[in-house]
C-alpha cells in the first residue's frame, strides 16, 4: 500500500501541473465590513460555472477563474459580486444584512463528513449550568461525542478517552482544557470565532491523538473601534476588550475570567468546621491575541493564554502545640505562539507557527509544630509537567481549477517530568526524571474534484518519534472519497490511521487534578488507531433541513492505563510499575443528525448507537470488558426560537443509557494485619451491570436589549435539569453489619446506594457591552424622537 501511495503522490506532484491552462488567478480574505473580523466558511464562486471554494480557518481563499464575475457570500451578510484582474489579491468586506440562503457550489467545495461545527452564535444559544455557555458541554450534544459523566466537560469521542483528543487554538496545541475538575472548560466563549471537531477522516496535517481533533479559531480584535463587555454569572465574572492598533493595520483582543466563589469559601470554612481551618478553590484564565496586517499579502499574529486552577487549605495555629498545616494544589497551562501568514502568489498560501505550551500539576504540603520538647517542620512536594515546543509550516497550492495541494511539516520537542517527588523526612534529595522526546512529521494532501460529482482527498502523514534511544517511524495514510448524488445529497467513505506517542493517566471524580502525561518508550509502546467510516448527507426544502448519517468502526492498540488497585502516581518513584500497557479497544456505531436551519424555530435532533470495549492482560483476568464510559444509546433534542426582537428561548432534552459499573456479588471476612477481621467485598465481572438511564431537560431564556445608557446588555436565564431528575453519578455499597452480627445470626445484606449531584439548578448571568457605535445610534435615535415630538 505504501508503494502505491508514493506512486500516486509523485504523479500528482509532477504530471498534473503540466495541464494547467491559462486562467485568472484570484486570492484574498473575506471580512466583516464593520469589525474587520475574518469570515470562515464564506462561499466564493464563479458565476455561470460550478467552480467555487470556501474560505479556510484563516478567512483565506484561492480561485482560478475563466474571467466571469466572482460572487462572495456568507449567511447573515449581503453578497458582493465583481470582476477581478489576474493575480489579484483582494480584501472582500461583507456588510451584515438579512440572512441569505447558502449558495450551493459544486466542484471545488468539499463536503465535510465526520465533522461537527459550532459557530459563536450557536454556542451562545445553548443553556448551560451557571448561565454561561461552555464549548465542551455544547459539543456533548452532538452525535458521537459524549460526556464522561454528568456535569463534566471531559468528553469521549467514538469510544476514545479524554486524553485522545487534540485541542488546538489557532493551530497551537493546548494540553489541559478543564476547570473545576472538569465542571467547566478553559475555552472562553468571548474569544471563539468558530470550532471544527473531526471525529474521523482527519486531514493529513493533523495527528498525534487517536480520537478527535478540536480546532478552535480565535477572533481577531476589531480594527475599527475600541469595544468590550463585562459579564457576571453564578460561578465567575468575565471581561473582554478589543480595538485597533497602529491605525487600522493591527488589532488587540483580550479576554479574562475569574471565579467569584473564592472569598465565600474562605469565609464559610473559617466560620464552620470548628473554626480551625480555611479552604478555598478558584480558577482564572486570560487570552490575548494581537494581529498585524501591514498589507494584503502578509499578516502576523501573537497569541497568549494562561489559566490555573488552585485548591488551597491551611489550618490556624494551635495555641498549645503550635501546630499549623498548609496544602496547595495548582494545575494549569501556559501557551504562547507567533504566526506569520503570507500569500506568496495567488496560487500559494503559507502559514508558519512557532509555539510553546506548558502544563504542570503541583501539590505542596507543609506541617510545623513548636511543642516544648519537639519541633517539627515537614515539607513535601509533588510535580508533574509537560512542555511542548513546536514549529509548523503549512502550505496550500492551487494547482488546477479542481485540484488543491496541501503540504507541510511539524517539528516538536516534548519535555516530560511525570513524577517529581520531595519529602523532607526522607533525608534524600528530590527524586525526578526528565524525559525529552522529539516528534517530527511531514504531510501531503491532494484534494481533487473529478467528473463534476466526485471529490477525493488522498493524503499521508509520515511521523518519526525519538525518546532516549527509542525510535519509531510510522506512515499514516488518509483517504476520503465523496460522491454527489444530485444537487442536495452526497455519500462518503473515509479511512485513517493515527498514532499517539504520549499516554494520559487520569482518575475522575475529584476537584483536585491528577492528570499525568507519560511518554512512549521501549517499555510503553505508542498507541495506534484505525478507523473506517461511511456516510450520507442530504438537504431538503431548499436548505431548511439538512441531515447526516454516519457509520464507523474503529480499533485501538497499545493502550495504557493504571493497573488495578492504583489511581495516581503520587509519592512513588517507581511510577512505571503502576502502568498497565498493551491494551486494545474497539468501537463501532451509527450516528444521525438532523438540523433545522431556517424558519420561526431552529434546532437539531441527534442520535448515536455505539458499542465500545477494552481488553488488558492484567485487568478483568485478561477478558474483554465493556468500556467504563460506554453508553449504547444517546439522544439529544434542541429547539431554539426567537420570540420577538428581544427574547429568545431554548430547550435541550438529553437521554442516554446508564454507565456500566462492576457489581459486588458477595463479601467475606479476612484477617486484619492489626488483629481481628475486616470485611472485604467480592466483585463480579467488570462493568457487567449498568446504572439507571440518564435523562434531563434544560431550559434557557435570553433577553438582548439596549439599556437607558445606550449600551447593549444580555440577560441569560437558564434552568438545568428542569424536572429535577436525580441521575446517578456513582453507586456504592453499604450496610451496618459487623462480624458479631453474622455470628449472632443478625447479618444484614449489602445495600446499593446512589449518589446524585445535580438537581434542578436555576442560574442567571448578565453581560454589558461597551460599543461606541451602538451608543451613538441610540442617542441619535432619541434626539430624532425628541425633534419629532417638538414639531407635533
Amino acid at each position: 500500500m505504501a508503494t502505491t501511495s508514493r506512486i500516486i503522490l509523485y504523479t500528482l506532484f509532477i504530471v498534473l501541473p503540466l495541464f494547467t491552462s491559462a486562467q485568472i488567478k484570484i486570492s484574498g480574505f473575506v471580512k466583516d465590513a464593520e469589525t474587520g473580523e475574518l469570515l470562515i466558511g464564506a462561499t466564493v464562486f464563479e458565476t455561470g460555472t460550478t467552480n467555487g471554494t470556501a474560505t479556510n480557518a484563516n478567512g483565506y481563499f484561492s480561485l482560478l477563474s475563466k474571467g466571469n464575475p466572482i460572487r462572495i457570500s456568507f449567511i447573515g451578510y449581503q453578497s458582493e459580486e465583481g470582476v477581478y484582474e489576474n493575480n489579484a489579491t483582494i480584501n472582500v468586506l461583507l456588510k451584515p444584512g438579512r440572512e441569505l440562503e447558502e449558495v450551493q457550489v459544486k466542484g471545488q467545495r468539499f463536503q465535510q463528513f465526520n465533522t461537527t461545527t459550532l459557530s459563536a452564535k450557536e454556542l451562545l444559544s445553548i443553556p448551560a449550568i451557571g448561565g454561561k455557555p461552555d464549548v465542551m458541554k455544547s459539543l456533548q450534544l452532538m452525535p458521537g461525542i459524549q460526556a464522561q459523566s454528568e456535569g463534566t466537560s471531559l468528553i469521549n469521542v467514538r469510544g476514545g478517552n479524554p486524553g485522545e483528543n487534540l485541542y488546538l487554538i489557532d493551530n497551537v496545541p493546548l494540553i489541559y482544557v478543564n476547570h473545576l475538575g472538569g465542571f467547566m472548560s478553559v475555552f472562553n466563549p468571548d474569544m471563539i470565532n468558530s470550532m471544527e471537531v473531526y471525529k474521523g477522516g482527519f486531514p493529513a496535517k493533523y495527528g498525534g491523538k487517536l480520537s478527535s481533533v478540536m480546532a478552535i479559531t480565535q477572533r481577531e480584535g476589531n480594527n475599527k473601534e475600541w469595544k468590550g463587555n463585562l459579564g457576571i454569572g453564578v460561578t465567575d465574572a468575565s471581561f473582554s476588550v478589543e480595538g485597533p492598533l497602529l491605525g487600522d493595520k493591527a488589532s488587540l483582543m483580550l479576554t479574562g475570567r475569574k471565579t467569584l466563589i473564592d472569598p465565600l469559601m474562605i469565609l464559610a470554612s473559617g466560620l464552620g468546621g470548628g473554626n480551625d481551618f480555611f479552604l478555598f478553590y478558584g480558577f482564572h484564565d486570560i487570552n490575548g491575541k494581537v494581529s498585524y496586517r501591514p498589507n494584503t499579502q502578509n499578516s502576523f499574529h501573537l497569541n497568549f493564554y494562561q489559566g490555573d486552577d488552585y485548591l488551597k487549605y491551611w489550618s490556624k495555629k494551635e495555641k498549645k502545640s503550635g501546630e499549623k498545616g498548609r496544602m496547595t494544589n495548582i494545575w494549569g497551562n501556559w501557551l504562547m505562539s507567533g504566526r506569520w501568514s503570507r500569500i506568496v502568489t495567488p496560487r500559494l498560501f503559507v502559514n508558519n507557527i512557532v509555539s510553546l505550551t506548558s502544563y504542570r500539576l503541583k501539590v505542596a504540603t507543609r506541617f510545623t509544630s513548636n511543642a516544648q520538647n519537639d519541633t517539627i517542620d515537614f515539607k513535601s512536594k509533588y510535580l508533574s509537567s509537560v512542555n511542548d515546543l513546536s514549529f509548523r509550516s503549512d502550505w496550500q497550492y492551487k494547482v488546477l481549477e479542481h485540484y488543491n495541494l496541501e503540504f507541510g511539516a511539524k517539528l516538536t520537542r516534548l519535555g516530560h517530568m511525570p513524577n517529581y517527588i520531595y519529602n523532607s523526612n526522607s533525608g534524600e534529595e528530590a527524586q525526578f526524571e526528565r524525559i525529552n522526546s522529539f516528534e517530527n512529521a511531514l504531510y501531503v494532501s491532494n484534494q481533487l474534484s473529478l467528473f463534476n460529482f466526485l471529490d477525493a482527498t488522498l493524503g499521508a502523514r509520515m511521523v518519526n518519534y525519538m525518546n532516549d534511544g527509542f525510535s519509531k517511524f510510522e506512515w499514516e495514510p488518509r483517504f476520503n472519497l465523496s460522491a454527489r448524488l444530485g444537487a442536495t445529497q452526497s455519500v462518503n467513505f473515509s479511512y485513517q490511521k493515527v498514532n499517539q506517542f504520549a499516554h494520559l493517566l487520569y482518575t475522575t471524580g475529584a476537584i483536585m487534578n491528577n492528570e499525568i502525561w507519560v511518554p512512549s518508550d521501549a517499555g510503553i509502546s505508542p498507541s495506534q488507531s484505525e478507523q473506517y467510516s461511511v456516510g450520507w448527507k442530504g438537504e431538503f426544502f431548499k436548505g431548511m433541513f439538512d441531515t447526516e448519517l454516519n457509520l464507523y468502526t474503529k480499533t485501538l492498540t497499545n493502550l495504557a492505563t493504571y493497573k488495578e488497585g492504583y489511581s495516581n502516581l503520587l509519592g512513588d518513584g517507581g511510577w512505571r510499575s503502576k502502568i498497565e500497557t498493551g491494551g486494545t479497544g474497539a468501537s463501532k456505531g451509527i450516528e444521525f443528525l438532523m438540523r433545522k436551519n431556517k424558519g420561526d424555530w431552529t434546532g437539531f435532533v441527534g442520535y448515536t448507537y455505539s458499542e465500545t470495549t477494552r481488553q488488558f492482560d492484567g485487568i478483568n483476568r485478561g477478558q474483554t470488558y465493556v468500556f467504563d464510559y460506554d453508553r449504547p444509546h444517546s439522544f439529544t433534542f434542541n429547539v431554539n426560537k426567537k420570540l420577538n426582537e428581544k427574547w429568545t428561548a431554548n430547550l435541550v432534552w438529553v437521554y442516554q443509557t446508564g454507565l456500566p459499573f462492576t457489581p459486588v456479588i458477595g463479601r467475606q471476612y479476612i484477617p486484619s494485619e492489626y488483629g481481628g477481621f475486616v470485611e472485604a467485598l467480592i466483585y463480579g465481572e467488570r462493568n457487567s451491570v449498568r446504572m439507571k438511564d440518564y435523562h434531563r431537560l434544560d431550559l434557557g431564556l435570553a433577553c438582548e436589549k439596549i439599556n437607558q445608557h445606550g449600551r447593549k446588555v444580555i440577560w441569560n436565564f437558564s434552568v438545568y435539569n428542569a424536572y429535577n431528575q436525580m441521575n446517578p453519578n456513582a453507586y456504592y455499597y453499604g450496610n451496618n453489619s459487623t462480624y458479631d452480627d453474622r455470628v449472632n445470626g443478625t447479618f444484614k445484606p449489602l445495600k446499593l446506594y446512589q449518589m446524585s449531584f445535580f438537581p434542578l439548578i436555576p442560574t442567571v448571568s448578565y453581560k454589558m457591552f461597551f460599543d461606541k457605535q451602538t451608543v451613538a445610534k441610540v442617542r441619535a435615535s432619541k434626539q430624532k424622537r425628541k425633534k419629532i415630538k417638538r414639531t407635533m
